[in-house]
């Protein structure tokens, strides 16, 4: 572990006059980077213990050391009790501003500002019983045709800002307000969590119709929207596509084709929302035939919610055969009239399963015939409905 981390030993009994932070400081002399983990050794999970003096002593020996405070979210999720695989995947590295501290204060000092400054980016902890904050409205737009379910996602959180923070999540990030809407690529610190799973599903063998990026990059967005939710940093978060959605109706459309009755699919959608664990007696049914759903749910991937508002965008399947034909390129064996058409199905039998079992308002929309802007007034008029028979349900 040492020689692949590329780590530096510190001798915890150093010989007298032998200074054990020394070749630390040659590295950084020489201008490499270094990771410091300032509690000196693990401690109890979800505790951050007293940092130590040595970034002191560090930042004393090198005046005008740049130090770039670093918290994890997360690591106690790696291994909990009950999962039988660890899963180094669910950690959130939450990056601040570098800054130098005064040399002339002593270690001691130092090392409890850099403590401060790095507990400054933990997520804020859960309310209080009583006081908790409501989480986000979410807006999920499925279907077949990725074009047109992007200038919905757009569309929609654009018109939600004007009630507060809307963010969008897909290919961009969009994030709306009554102030305006701004746009981002996806963040580069999820990157090697988007690499992790992509090699995980070619492993396990997931939907032939996602390849490992797509997969990857489908439950990298499940996870944004999950960590927005635990932290309501948003009134509104709207998604195109839904891993809870589009994993169990690929399922099956692939897979099942009707096997499954109403209380089975309630149970995969249980199972990838993470109220459920798969029993290990169908470990291997859902490995076999829905290999995704395992990997969701045991590998505790991520636990993507049940959305408030399903959209559901059904062109026409000729149409969507058209515009395949019309690329040039050759097409997969799952793009044909009949794949798509059962394809299509599922996604009606997954938004009337949601209708009524989990009360998720569900609005359909046929590219070309209907239009995006009376769609985002109705996703718009239905959350605020739901918003003013909550408050009177709470009043």
């Amino acid at each position: 572990a040492m020689w692949l981390m590329n780590g530096i030993p510190i001798q915890r009994r150093p010989k007298a006059g032998v200074d054990p932070l020394q070749p630390l400081v040659d590295k950084l002399n020489e201008g490499h980077s270094l990771v410091f983990f300032p509690e000196g050794s693990r401690g109890e999970a979800g505790v951050v213990a007293r940092f130590r003096p040595g970034i002191g002593k560090l930042v004393r020996k090198l005046p005008g050391l740049l130090v770039v405070p670093v918290y994890l979210a997360g690591p106690e999720r790696i291994w909990p009790r009950g999962q039988t695989v660890p899963v180094p995947l669910n950690v959130d590295a939450i990056v601040g501003k570098p800054r130098a501290y005064n040399p002339r204060d002593d270690a001691r000092t130092i090392a409890e500002q850099v403590q401060h400054d790095v507990l400054s980016l933990a997520p804020p902890p859960p309310p209080p019983p009583g006081d908790v904050a409501r989480a986000p409205h979410r807006v999920a737009v499925c279907g077949l045709d990725g074009r047109t379910r992007e200038e919905v996602m757009r569309a929609v959180a654009t018109r939600l800002g004007r009630h507060g923070t809307a963010l969008g999540l897909g290919s961009t990030l969009l994030e709306a307000g009554p102030e305006g809407v701004q746009e981002t690529t996806a963040p580069s610190a999820h990157m090697p969590y988007r690499a992790w799973t992509a090699i995980l599903a070619r492993l396990i063998g997931v939907n032939k119709r996602l390849s490992g990026p797509k997969f990857s990059e489908k439950i990298e967005i499940a996870r944004l929207s999950e960590i927005i939710g635990e932290r309501r940093s948003a009134r509104f978060v709207v998604t195109d596509g839904s891993a809870l959605v589009d994993l169990a109706a690929w399922a099956v459309a692939d897979s099942y084709r009707g096997v499954f009755d109403d209380g089975e699919l309630n149970r995969v959608v249980e199972y990838l929302s993470g109220k459920q664990k798969i029993p290990w007696g169908k470990w291997w049914r859902f490995i076999r035939h829905a290999p995704e759903i395992w990997l969701v749910n045991e590998w505790s991937l991520v636990r993507p919610p049940i959305p408030t508002v399903l959209v559901l965008v059904l062109p026409p399947v000729t149409g969507i055969m058209t515009e395949l034909r019309s690329g040039g390129g050759p097409l997969e064996p799952h793009q044909n009239e009949e794949a798509l058409g059962r394809l299509q199905q599922a996604y009606r039998r997954m938004a009337e399963l949601l209708r009524r079992r989990h009360r998720v308002v569900v609005l359909e929309f046929e590219p070309g015939k209907d239009d995006v802007q009376s769609l985002a007034d109705t996703v718009e008029i239905e959350l605020l409905k739901l918003d003013e028979e909550s408050n009177r349900a709470l009043s």
